[in-house]
């Protein structure tokens, strides 16, 4: 029994239990069914939703590519297409400003050949605001632009129509002027013809003449060739003479440098005579000399006197120096500058020589090296050039050592006597010296040397400077006198003028007169 009733109680909590189950299953499939309905709604509700907002997306994206197509951009995203169009917006803007030059020149110049109009003047004042106005619109967008650029294409079409009236009317008047031109160009044309068959008969004529001159011309030619063969043995012959010329040059040369050699044997007898005394007046320290004018001889001249007796000259020990104040045609008058000697004076028939002149031909010279008269250390050429001048002779050449001048003139062996001066000065002079005046020394030095040689070798002597200055009448503590500027005649006459006769002198010449009027008379037979 008791088993049963755990079996029945058993089986009621069982039922029971099925029957709450069933009950929580019921309402739980209920609430389930309830929002899964609602939640159903919603999905359809928000699908539905999202189809319209993909069909808006997909229509506004369509409604975006046909603009982007519409204005030209070629960039997808919005920022890369709105750079895109800024950027055309400034490209287009330079292009218009480039436009607006463009045309304002084609308009002036087309003004400036002629064309004519108040409304190519308009236009082109209103081609100028457009531009403008398109440049400085502050809200510009793609239909104001098209606005503008439809305006300046208005207004170039306008210019272009402005232009192709003002081009025919120019057209037209080229055409008359051409057919005027034509009317003359025939003229010319026909004048033209003419003239080519003139030019053909001068060239005809011409042509004949050629053939004439190129006959002379080979006439010429061959005259020519037949002169440059004479001429050819000319120069043979020219060339042989100037040979044979120059080696009697050369055998010259050597004969004058064996008699000058031979005449350098004897050191005391080294020229001739250049004229005697004539006349002596100690009265008016004046002497007469048998020199002329005619001999070459002039004023301020100066010379040297020697013994009548002396073996040649010029010899060691000159009796003084005189200088020519007065040159007639056969005597000259001379003022005694020094005599060397007063147991030895002056008497006629003493030798009058000039180490400078000789009758006919002045002696010519060559300075080489340095010239220290008063041995003082400085360079006196110029003086010496000045005395030689003075007596007569001339300077041929000089070689001057650094710093005292420049070689001038030609050694050649017409010069007389070369002048070379080795004495030392009398007081030191303190010079620097330096690499270049070392080297300007040493070249000088070298040069000097092979100067020497070839005066030498010319034929030229040698002459003591000392023995050179005593016969120049050079004192050393004289002043140097230069030449007259000036010449006080009455004085000059006044020293010049003869010294009265004594009544035995004028008894001697009238002798003399009478015995040469009885020698004159004709022979009675």
């Amino acid at each position: 029994m008791a088993a049963a009733n755990n079996e029945s109680q058993g089986l009621k909590i069982a039922v029971a239990a099925f029957v709450t189950l069933t009950v929580i299953l019921a309402v739980t499939s209920y609430f389930l069914y309830s929002s899964y309905s609602r939640t159903e709604g919603l999905l359809q509700s928000a699908t539905e939703k999202a189809s319209k907002s993909d069909r808006a997306a997909s229509e506004a994206l369509n409604q975006y590519q046909k603009f982007r197509e519409l204005v030209g951009a070629r960039g997808e995203e919005f920022d890369t297409a709105k750079g895109e169009v800024e950027t055309h917006f400034k490209k287009v803007n330079s292009r218009l400003v480039g436009i607006a030059s463009s045309i304002n020149a084609a308009l002036t110049k087309a003004q400036g050949a002629g064309a004519q109009g108040a409304e190519l003047e308009e236009a082109k004042q209103k081609i100028q605001q457009l531009v403008a106005s398109y440049g400085n619109e502050p809200n510009k967008n793609y239909i104001s632009s098209m606005d503008r650029l439809l305006e300046l294409l208005e207004s170039t079409a306008l210019v272009d129509s402005e232009l192709a009236v003002n081009y025919l009317a120019l057209r037209q008047s080229l055409e008359s002027s051409t057919s005027v031109a034509k009317s003359q160009i025939d003229v010319e044309a026909k004048a033209a013809s003419d003239s080519k068959t003139d030019l053909e008969a001068e060239h005809s004529k011409h042509e004949q003449e050629r053939n004439v001159l190129l006959a002379k011309v080979d006439q010429l030619t061959t005259d020519l060739d037949q002169a440059k063969t004479e001429m050819a043995n000319v120069n043979t012959q020219n060339r042989q003479q100037t040979d044979e010329l120059n080696r009697n040059i050369e055998l010259l040369t050597a004969r004058i440098r064996e008699y000058r050699a031979a005449l350098d044997r004897e050191e005391t007898v080294l020229d001739r005579p250049d004229g005697h005394i004539t006349y002596v007046d100690f009265g008016r320290n004046e002497v007469q000399v048998d020199v002329n004018r005619r001999q070459g001889a002039r004023p301020q001249m100066k010379m040297t006197i020697f013994d009548s007796q002396s073996a040649g000259v010029p010899t060691d020990r000159p009796k003084g120096t005189i200088e020519l104040i007065q040159v007639g045609e056969k005597n000259s008058i001379a003022r005694i500058l020094k005599m060397n000697s007063p147991i030895e004076p002056f008497r006629i028939g003493d030798i009058v020589y000039s180490v400078a002149w000789s009758p006919d031909e002045p002696m010519r010279y060559a300075l080489i090296g340095k010239i220290d008269m008063n041995r003082d250390g400085v360079d006196d050429r110029n003086d010496l050039r000045m005395m030689i001048e003075n007596a007569g002779g001339t300077v041929d050449y000089d070689l001057p050592p650094p710093g005292a001048g420049r070689e001038s003139g030609e050694l050649t062996p017409k010069i007389d006597w070369y002048v070379v001066d080795d004495r030392e000065p009398l007081r030191d002079l303190y010079k620097k010296d330096t690499e270049a005046t070392i080297s300007a020394t040493m070249s000088f030095t070298k040069h000097k040397g092979e100067m020497i040689r070839e005066a030498r070798n010319n034929g030229s002597r040698p002459i003591d400077i000392g023995r050179l200055l005593s016969y120049l009448g050079y004192d050393m503590n004289a002043p140097m006198v230069g030449k007259a500027e000036a010449i006080n005649e009455k004085a000059m006459e006044r020293l010049t003028r003869p010294k009265p006769k004594t009544d035995a002198e004028k008894a001697a010449d009238a002798a003399k007169l009478k015995d040469t009027e009885f020698e004159n008379m004709p022979d009675p037979r």
